[in-house]
């Protein structure tokens, strides 16, 4: 074989060997692509799933009930009607349905989520929850450090972007 026949095969040699490497590159970050994609719907489907385990009948008859039901002219008369000391029942349910939409919040402020895996159901207690409890900021701000509900008024405008209202009529 001729010195030339030997250079013209190792370049063929070096040009395939160059191109198989950065084909197998260019293979390799579609396929990271069509992963991140495809985990990323499977995280939105196991939110979207997390939120209907958690609307259980129970969950939702407080809710309605709280919503619907309950009424308080001030943050104290709140405390006198459904506060631990006078309406343990009433208070720890008050708590589940608040730290409920809370985490809802956090999860859509922390970028783990977007809206639109909420169902519509809960969006629009959501949105009823939001405004009914609106008046009690002077409580939170008693309880923790100023931007306690950041994440619940968040989660508010977020759906209320969307479109969303609340089924609770105005306060007369």
């Amino acid at each position: 074989m001729s010195d030339a026949l030997v250079k013209a095969m190792q370049l063929d040699l070096q040009t395939i060997s160059i191109m198989i490497a950065a084909g197998s590159v260019v293979i390799g970050v579609i396929m990271s692509v069509l992963s991140i994609r495809n985990f990323t719907k499977s995280r939105q489907a196991s939110v979207f799933l997390d939120f209907h385990r958690q609307a259980t009948r129970e969950f939702m008859k407080d809710m309605s009930e709280i919503l619907m039901e309950w009424s308080w002219e001030s943050p104290e008369d709140f405390m006198e009607k459904y506060g631990p000391r006078t309406n343990i029942d009433a208070y720890t349910k008050y708590l589940h349905i608040g730290s409920f939409f809370d985490s809802m919040g956090k999860l859509l402020d922390s970028n783990v989520t977007t809206a639109s895996p909420i169902p519509e159901s809960l969006a629009v207690f959501a949105m009823g929850w939001c405004e009914k409890v609106e008046s009690l900021d002077s409580l939170t701000a008693r309880w923790k450090q100023p931007g306690t509900k950041d994440s619940v008024k968040s989660l508010y405008l977020t759906l209320k972007k969307m479109g969303y209202r609340s089924p609770v009529p105005p306060r007369e």
